[in-house]
């Protein structure tokens, strides 16, 4: 009996209508898994949560479940429950796929397995999809309305100082929270940094709702919230569809004629003036310091403490107050928290980065590295030059494979081939159209990621190469890119790099090297040897 996990998802919209309900959703799921014959493995809730994000703690343990090989199937009441948006529901359920689990709607007929279940499967996903744009359409005017008049849109959530309450739809105060925001406001308006305020409350114990302390990035936003001053403010981000990151769409502030901001239904916790003050103040702050512009610190993002794990983070600091001239530091961001205060010493960018540059150049100009290079990352380029005729191209063979899979379907029926020959040609065939598909929907839904990937690697491969001399040094951008490209992380103990982690191809081309270095010193009496050297004997200890 092939065992299934059923999965059942509804939001705050859907428990109003007829028919969406967890209830529901279960008993027809389990009457569809009995009438199949599947044995139920466990139930995955999903309650109240949005179908246009994949944020879900019951849909994050399936998909944990599934690459256990717990199950062999998802179920779902129907294709929306999983979800709404097209790209999400066919990167899931490649995923399951590749885990060996089939996926399959209690409400629309397909199957995963199969190649006409597939495509049945994209086109109800592009409904699905369709209809959660209606929904946003019809949402979005009363979310509006809402919040001009007052009223609190996150009802999942409650900014810290307030519980919201479901029944009166209001947010309010609780005390115990709200006694701690006002501690924050006053400490703030006596001249506290918000580091000091942040070691204040740990020594008296305090900690937020997560029962962490409270560091400066929590005080900060406090301060910085109108909710607390009595005020809704709203629609001040949106998600940018025409930028795309690494973990989704961009989120960017909008125009400031845009945002909402109205007078809150709920009590404030703090007067007007008091946060008028701190905000005046925050202002006058502000003056003093210089924003970082990018390539300023050449190894924040990938510098890490030995001690404490915390990321080391850029500071500067005055060297000579008659010129103004600054100097750099790296420095352990847990100094920002007072709870911590770890004691690994700061280090000095001009002592770190020449260090750090060095490797990476010499990385960059040994021939066999950056032939290897450039033969794992330029090729994925090639393709995006006639991208267009490569997925017409690929559309036109999957359509003759299918139409080939028909004919040989008529020819068997007709009794002109026997069986043996028809399921020989018919898995060919099958086989073909699969690997079909998967270019197909690598053309379909990889574009963006894929031109954006081939642009940085044909820069990146421009960069190393050795076929023109470089006219210009390149700016500290375009290095920090570079070395974010190489490396994963580096670890600082006594004003040094302890160890350092490369992403996988550089990490595999060293190891590589590194065995090839170890056979030739057994193979050899002396360790000298003529000639440049090799990728790994030109790194320092803490790589290799």
């Amino acid at each position: 009996m092939k065992i299934a996990a059923l999965y059942l998802r509804v939001s705050t919209e859907d428990q109003a209508k007829e028919g969406y309900s967890l209830e529901v959703q279960r008993e027809t799921l389990e009457a569809f898994a009995k009438r199949e014959g599947y044995e139920v493995y466990q139930i995955y809730s999903d309650d109240g949560i949005s179908g246009a994000t994949i944020n879900r703690p019951a849909l994050a343990a399936l998909m944990a479940d599934a690459k256990g090989g717990k199950f062999g199937l998802v179920l779902v009441a129907k294709l929306d429950r999983f979800s709404r948006n097209l790209r999400d529901m066919l990167n899931l359920v490649e995923e399951l796929c590749s885990y060996g689990v089939g996926f399959k709607s209690a409400g629309e007929p397909f199957d995963t397995t199969t190649s006409a279940g597939k495509m049945m499967f994209q086109q109800l996903g592009s409904f699905a999809e369709f209809e959660r744009n209606r929904i946003a359409e019809r949402v979005f005017p009363g979310m509006l309305k809402g919040a001009m008049q007052g009223h609190w849109l996150g009802s999942r959530f409650a900014p810290y100082g307030y519980t919201y309450n479901k029944a009166a739809k209001m947010l309010e105060v609780v005390e115990s929270e709200a006694e701690i925001v006002r501690l924050i406001f006053a400490l703030y308006l006596e001249g506290k940094s918000t580091w000091s305020i942040g070691a204040a409350l740990a020594k008296k114990g305090l900690r937020n709702r997560k029962g962490n302390y409270f560091g400066t990035k929590a005080v900060w936003d406090i301060l910085k919230n109108r909710i607390y001053e009595g005020k809704i403010v709203w629609n001040v981000h949106h998600y940018d569809k025409t930028k795309k990151t690494a973990k989704g769409y961009k989120y960017v502030k909008n125009a400031p004629d845009k945002v909402i901001v109205s007078q809150g239904k709920h009590k404030a916790i703090i007067s007007e003036e008091v946060f008028a003050q701190a905000q005046k103040l925050f202002a006058e702050k502000r003056i003093y310091m210089r924003k970082a512009r990018p390539g300023d610190y050449l190894l924040s993002g990938i510098l890490f403490c030995g001690k404490c794990n915390h990321k080391y983070i850029g500071a500067s600091s005055v060297c000579n107050h008659r010129t103004k001239a600054t100097k750099k530091w790296y420095r352990c961001s847990s100094r920002n928290n007072g709870y911590l205060s770890c004691n690994n010493k700061s280090v000095k960018a001009d002592d770190l980065e020449p260090q750090v540059n060095e490797w990476v150049q010499m990385l960059m100009k040994n021939d066999k590295f950056t032939s290897r290079w450039t033969n794992m990352t330029f090729p994925a380029s090639k393709p995006l030059e006639s991208d267009k005729e490569a997925k017409a191209e690929v559309q036109a063979k999957l359509a003759r494979n299918l139409e080939q899979q028909g004919k040989l379907t008529d020819v068997y029926l007709e009794g002109h081939v026997s069986k043996e020959v028809f399921e020989e040609k018919n898995k060919s065939l099958f086989q073909q159209g699969e690997e079909l598909k998967k270019l197909a929907a690598f053309h379909a839904l990889r574009q963006i990621d894929r031109e954006k990937s081939a642009d940085y690697l044909a820069k990146v491969h421009e960069f190393v190469s050795d076929e023109e001399p470089k006219e210009t040094e390149p700016d500290g951008a375009e290095k920090k890119q570079l070395l974010n490209l190489v490396c994963r992380n580096m670890k600082i103990g006594d004003k040094k790099i302890k160890n350092a982690e490369f992403f996988a191809p550089f990490n595999y081309l060293i190891f590589e090297e590194k065995n090839k270095c170890r056979n030739q010193k057994n193979q050899r009496p002396s360790p000298l040897r003529a000639g440049p050297p090799d990728v790994y004997t030109s790194l320092p200890s803490a790589v290799r």
